[in-house]
């Protein structure tokens, strides 16, 4: 299941939602966003550092 969302998303027929992208430093100012702001979609937190 997880290939064919896989194939999907990198030929472009699926695209996640994501609102924003904080490092992991921002987490805070990420939960802010997320309850002060209401996301449209989806917030990602970037785990490389």
């Amino acid at each position: 299941m997880f290939a064919e969302l896989i194939r999907l998303i990198e030929s472009g027929q699926v695209r996640p939602a994501i609102d924003r992208t904080y490092p992991l430093a921002d987490v805070p100012a990420a939960i802010d966003y997320m309850e002060t702001a209401h996301p449209q979609a989806k917030l990602v937190i970037d785990l490389n550092i």
